[in-house]
């Protein structure tokens, strides 16, 4: 699966973007299995995504973390491990 990294400080780069990241996902038709905001880095993570378009914003990168690693930075245990078994 994929995971994506939605960044508000690539926003101000031009694009004006200041939607919330979880408005902008649905309306490009991105699913996620979990959000997880990252209000230190101005960031939101979403785990497990699906239908993602050919061409993102440049604001919207793929995110290659192990939610395992995560845990602590928005994610418990037992919803990292939901996130690293989650099947479709």
């Amino acid at each position: 699966m994929i995971h994506l990294r939605f960044d508000y400080r690539e926003t101000g780069l031009g694009c004006n973007e200041n939607r919330h990241a979880q408005k902008v996902m649905k309306e490009l038709g991105i699913t996620y299995q979990h959000a997880t905001p990252q209000t230190i880095g101005d960031q939101w993570w979403f785990w497990n995504c699906e239908n993602i378009p050919e061409k993102l914003p440049s604001f919207i990168t793929v995110l290659e973390l192990d939610p395992m690693d995560c845990i602590g930075w928005g994610l418990s245990k037992k919803k990292a491990e939901s996130i690293r078994d989650y099947k479709r």
